[in-house]
């Protein structure tokens, strides 16, 4: 009876303990999203960054069906700070101070430009 009583309060919650950190440790951290920065600038790493993005708009829209422009761009923001995305955010600080290049800032204009045409 002795022997029973160790296993139930010594070994089991040990063997619990251990298998949720081992989840949580591997499978949760495969969670977080990649920064814009993360991916690479080849073709392929441009589509997956697309779709991605297109995701986690949708996926945004889903869970807030009548939210704004406005609002998706804070929610946006705020992904960028719950991922560690330092380049996203400087970048995102440069543009609001006005520090932002200029010739890539007309790009940016022009591209949205054509978008809204």
């Amino acid at each position: 009876m002795k022997r029973k009583n160790t296993y139930f309060f010594g070994i089991i919650p040990i063997i619990i303990c251990s298998i949720f950190y081992i989840y949580k440790s591997s499978v949760l951290n495969h969670i977080k999203e990649k920064c814009p920065d993360e991916y690479g600038t080849d073709d392929a790493s441009s589509a997956e960054y697309l779709a991605d993005f297109d995701k986690w708009t949708n996926n945004f829209y889903d869970n807030h069906p009548d939210a704004t422009l406005s609002e998706w761009s804070k929610a946006r923001y705020q992904f960028w700070l719950d991922n560690d995305c330092a380049q996203a955010i400087k970048r995102y600080n440069e543009v609001r101070d006005g520090n932002a290049d200029p010739v890539i800032m007309n790009e940016i204009e022009n591209s949205i430009q054509e978008a809204i045409r």
